[in-house]
């Protein structure tokens, strides 16, 4: 039986995320796990971007933005309470703002903190405080609710957390402290923390045409 294809890599948050809905909406796939160092053949030809993630559909059409697998797994779900919970409609456009700060603004500078050797290293003070100003924006949304939009989780938490938990990983590795309150240390946790963030973050070896086929979720 032919399933959907997942081409991924660990630690990338895009990815993180798209496995993030696939696991929340229980839809299982085939994952290739992405050696970016050395990207196979059939990777290549595939996507138009050539970066990860990327959903290969049973009738080959090709879903290239992780934002667009998340929409596809909510629509596939059987689970269908998951439809109006993570997508409120009256705060889709609040919604994609803040995906858009994300996506735009604040991994922007991220890039160019954490990875400062490969751009600018003397302006990584700068960039980390310019990434900083995103973390205290959203833990101000976060000291009113536990969550980023309204009362219930959103996608909108959905694709931030993995950034945050990766400007946490780099604050923590060069050495910043005191970039983070309460409320978005308790937001991040939520995730870190969650029952499904082992399978998340299982460790798949890369993918070669001639190995067996692994899943997601792996069990």
């Amino acid at each position: 039986m032919r399933t959907d294809i997942l081409y991924s890599f660990r630690r990338c948050p895009y990815a993180i995320r798209a496995r993030w809905a696939l696991l929340i909406c229980e839809i299982k796939v085939e994952i290739r796990e992405v050696d970016l160092k050395n990207k196979p053949l059939e990777f290549i030809n595939i996507s138009k971007t050539k970066t990860v993630p990327i959903l290969v559909k049973t009738n080959k059409e090709v879903i290239e933005e992780s934002l667009d697998i998340i929409i596809w797994a909510l629509s596939e779900s059987k689970k269908k309470k998951l439809k109006n919970f993570y997508i409120p409609i009256s705060k889709e456009e609040e919604i994609i703002e803040i995906i858009s700060e994300n996506d735009d603004g604040f991994k922007y500078h991220l890039d160019r903190f954490k990875y400062s050797e490969r751009f600018n290293a003397s302006e990584e003070d700068y960039h980390f405080i310019e990434a900083a100003k995103y973390i205290k924006k959203w833990n101000k949304k976060l000291t009113n609710s536990r969550w980023l939009i309204g009362d219930n989780p959103s996608i909108a938490d959905w694709c931030v957390w993995p950034f945050v938990r990766q400007f946490k990983i780099a604050c923590e590795s060069q050495k910043k402290t005191s970039y983070f309150e309460d409320p978005i240390k308790e937001w991040l946790g939520h995730f870190e923390k969650h029952q499904y963030f082992k399978k998340l973050m299982h460790k798949f070896d890369p993918w070669k045409p001639s190995t067996k086929k692994e899943y997601f979720p792996f069990n």
